[in-house]
């Protein structure tokens, strides 16, 4: 996107690995081009299985998420899972997003009953939806790459 002119903010949170073993996972944030952890094994906070969760980076996340609604030209939040929905500030800026003008995406989970994700998932008129999988997941991005690009010019 941004190879053609256009600005991208949001999230994205991707696992952390140690020794071949996933420990963790963090926050990119976009908008700043900032990264900080979201939850770790062990850590303080609300528990998501064996995970802590850093509600006062998710806290940040939000910002960094109404931030790029008001100034980039694509939202993404990558995802919208359990431990992303620890936190209340959070939930309320993926709501602000989606109800906003400015193009979003975002990765949700396909199990969850949360009422923000049935939603996103399920509910809203404005939503183009795709269900990942295995057999669809390496075609996917170029097939969204061009939808969202077309909303973009």
């Amino acid at each position: 996107m941004e190879d053609r002119g256009h600005t991208v903010g949001g999230v994205y949170c991707p696992e952390i690995r140690r020794g071949g073993r996933r420990v963790g996972f963090k926050i990119v944030d976009l908008t700043e081009g900032e990264e900080y952890p979201l939850a770790e094994v062990g850590a303080p906070g609300p528990r998501v299985g064996r995970y802590g969760v850093y509600v006062e980076n998710l806290e940040r996340a939000a910002d960094s998420i109404e931030r790029a609604v008001e100034e980039a030209d694509l939202v993404i939040v990558d995802e919208v899972g359990p431990m992303e929905l620890k936190s209340d500030r959070f939930i309320e800026a993926v709501e602000t997003a989606a109800d906003a003008d400015t193009p979003a995406l975002f990765v949700v989970h396909e199990r969850s009953r949360h009422p923000l994700v049935v939603d996103l998932r399920e509910r809203r008129d404005d939503v183009k939806r795709y269900r990942v999988t295995p057999e669809n997941r390496d075609r996917l991005p170029d097939r969204i790459t061009r939808l969202i690009l077309s909303w973009l010019e």
